[in-house]
């Protein structure tokens, strides 16, 4: 009988990079056990996983640590390779690692700033949401982030060939972070990649992620920080 692999996947649900490696980790259905580790506590334990202090952390049954979603991504690619979540043409493949480093960047840089403007902030500060704040915010950035996704955006649910894969996990974590805010994306002014949006979030391996992001998202928002994992 063949040894089930068991991975633990370090970090705080809301992270839309946790997310990524967790839906990731999902469509390859590979058992894993999810812990909490505080992006913002840069305790020694933390720092001893990844001197960048960055999440997620993937750890083996092994001990062996991986860290970044990026990376964990294509190491579970090679040793897990079906099925498949990147394209096998060099081009595609090329494209498709262009939209994930697009989601990675500017994508989140955006989508975690509406975040941190209606969840984060104010239990900090101790003062509400200012919504003329965050209209301007999104006046000044969105066009610019999604606009080009509206015309990339497919009829399906792959942005590469209609395949989905690791670019349509990348966006659409970045993107989940506005639903978690409680100003998701407006629907009417960018209909396409909403639709492919709302095709990608609702596949089973998004969707098992829920209980435990709206968790998080309810700890960050009365307490001004992430879940701890309790040993």
């Amino acid at each position: 009988m063949l040894e089930v692999l068991i991975y633990i996947l370090h970090g705080a649900a809301t992270s839309p990079f946790v997310r990524k490696a967790w839906i990731f980790l999902k469509e390859k259905e590979l058992e894993f056990e999810h812990r909490q580790l505080d992006p913002l506590d840069k305790s020694e334990r933390f720092l001893s996983m990844n001197p960048l202090g960055r999440i997620p952390v993937l750890e083996e049954a092994d001990g062996n640590l991986i860290s970044d979603s990026s990376v964990i991504c294509d190491y579970l690619e090679n040793i897990h390779p079906s099925p498949s979540l990147y394209p096998s043409d060099n081009r595609d493949r090329a494209r498709a690692l262009w939209f994930e480093e697009y989601a990675d960047t500017l994508l989140t840089q955006v989508c975690a700033q509406v975040f941190w403007m209606h969840i984060i902030i104010p239990i900090r500060s101790g003062e509400p949401t200012d919504q003329t704040e965050v209209d301007a915010f999104r006046d000044k950035n969105y066009p610019g982030a999604f606009d080009y996704l509206e015309d990339m955006a497919p009829d399906g649910s792959g942005i590469v060939n209609n395949e989905f894969g690791i670019a349509d996990i990348s966006l659409a974590s970045a993107v989940r972070l506005l639903d978690l805010a409680g100003a998701p994306l407006d629907a009417d002014r960018w209909p396409r990649f909403n639709d492919y949006y709302q095709r990608v979030i609702n596949r089973p391996s998004a969707k098992s992620i829920v209980d435990e992001e709206l968790f998080a998202t309810e700890v960050f928002r009365t307490t001004g920080e992430a879940p701890q994992y309790e040993s």
